[in-house]
């Protein structure tokens, strides 16, 4: 039994690598109010940032030639505006779990397309009021800025792109989101990604 678990262990290290990924995201914020609300004035602009982490590149090639999994995690750092010129601040922990399927076109050069799920903790969502310079967090149900965000969410993501010398990728994708970021009968907030990205293969 020993000997068995040694091999799988030893088959997984073989087709295993690490990918350190990084690159900008733009989230697409669309935002639902109530209209007998007093938040009508208070939609959200679309968020800017950059994202830092690494995945976990395990061949499946014994089950199909060029198939792969994923897993990995990583910080997204993101910034916006509102319409009030206030600013919004938020770093999110994202674990995604995607499967990815990559075709040689020669020695050098492969292209590769992967999806899967991303699952997301925001750790910091703080606004700061322009004309006051107070800052609170979002995540705060007695906030001042008259409405509560989610901490969680669930995307589905969707990305392809280029492999060069199995050392180099090129990454172009888009995130769909499911869960509303809103808390509350007032407002609804719902959040795609749009991102790109570059990754090292160790």
């Amino acid at each position: 039994m020993m000997v068995l678990a040694a091999a799988l262990l030893l088959g997984w290290q073989a087709n295993a690598q690490i990918i350190a990924n990084v690159g900008y995201a733009h989230g697409f914020e669309n935002v639902k109010v109530d209209v007998s609300s007093n938040l009508s004035n208070k939609h959200l602009a679309h968020m800017d940032g950059l994202y830092a982490g690494a995945n976990y590149y395990y061949s499946l090639d014994n089950v199909l030639d060029g198939f792969a999994v994923l897993p990995g995690a990583n910080f997204s750092f993101l910034l916006s505006r509102t319409v009030r010129e206030d600013r919004i601040r938020e770093v999110a922990l994202n674990i995604p779990v995607q499967a990815s399927y990559t075709h040689e076109i020669n020695d050098v050069v492969k292209i590769f397309g992967q999806t899967g799920p991303t699952f997301q903790v925001g750790l910091i969502h703080k606004a700061k009021i322009t004309e006051t310079g107070t800052s609170f967090s979002l995540y705060n149900s007695n906030n001042q800025y008259g409405y509560v965000r989610n901490r969680f969410n669930i995307y589905w993501g969707f990305a392809g792109g280029v492999e060069v010398s199995d050392t180099f990728r090129v990454e172009v994708g888009f995130d769909l989101g499911f869960l509303d970021l809103g808390r509350g009968k007032e407002l609804h907030i719902g959040r795609n990604f749009l991102h790109f990205g570059l990754g090292y293969l160790f």
